[in-house]
């Protein structure tokens, strides 16, 4: 009996730290997609229009690009069944843009809806941390 609680326990335990698999195509309702490539809950590649880069799922800022313009860092983390991913520029020339408008950090939630497609809400921040914008995308699953 001790044992059979003891496996049950495990069990739950082992699951509470797993993670969906989001691997697959999406589009959203412009044709744009999104492609997401999975390896278990530690590593996640994504190419879309905006993006394309894989990020150890280690919550870690590492640099994604880094070029005479700016450096851009990207980290990524697992909070139960969603996959957040977060981006910080930091700008290099001045692109003349007041810091007010500049966007300097976005966060990318990302959640398998019931059926398999794929919910985004992405936040832009500016220099003072600020909401310039808040999206949300319902990307429907057209490949796995």
């Amino acid at each position: 009996m001790k044992l059979a609680i003891i496996l049950m326990i495990l069990t739950f335990s082992f699951s509470a730290f797993a993670c969906p698999d989001l691997t697959g195509t999406y589009e959203d309702r412009n044709e744009e997609s999104v492609v997401i490539a999975q390896n278990g809950c530690s590593e996640v590649s994504i190419l879309s229009r905006q993006l394309s880069h894989t990020l150890l799922l280690d919550n870690i800022f590492t640099v994604v690009q880094d070029d005479s313009d700016l450096t851009a860092s990207g980290r990524g983390i697992f909070s139960g069944d969603v996959l957040i991913l977060e981006a910080k520029v930091v700008y290099k020339k001045n692109p003349g843009i007041p810091k007010i408008l500049l966007p300097v950090r976005a966060v990318s939630k990302y959640i398998q809806t019931p059926a398999g497609d794929l919910e985004e809400l992405l936040v832009i921040y500016n220099w003072f941390d600020k909401v310039l914008k808040t999206t949300k995308t319902i990307y429907k699953r057209v490949a796995y």
